[in-house]
């Protein structure tokens, strides 16, 4: 007669159990990797006000400029 530890339903009941805890490497899930470190917020780079404010300053005096021109003629 069969031992009450041996029966099919204690088995799979430790397999499963072994199973759950890790008991067994070869049935072990493997852990899922961790996850990456939290990337901070890109650096924002300067606009360049100085040069845009010399392009704009410059552009209205040629526009300046050339429309005075044509008035006069």
């Amino acid at each position: 007669m069969e031992s009450s530890r041996d029966t099919p339903e204690n088995l799979l009941s430790a397999a499963l159990r072994a199973q759950a805890v890790g008991g067994q490497p070869g049935n072990a899930v493997p852990a899922p990797p961790p996850p990456p470190p939290p990337v901070g917020p890109p650096e924002r780079r300067r606009l360049p006000v100085g040069a845009v404010l010399l392009f704009a300053v410059l552009l209205g005096v040629a526009a300046g400029g050339i429309s005075g021109l044509l008035t006069v003629v």
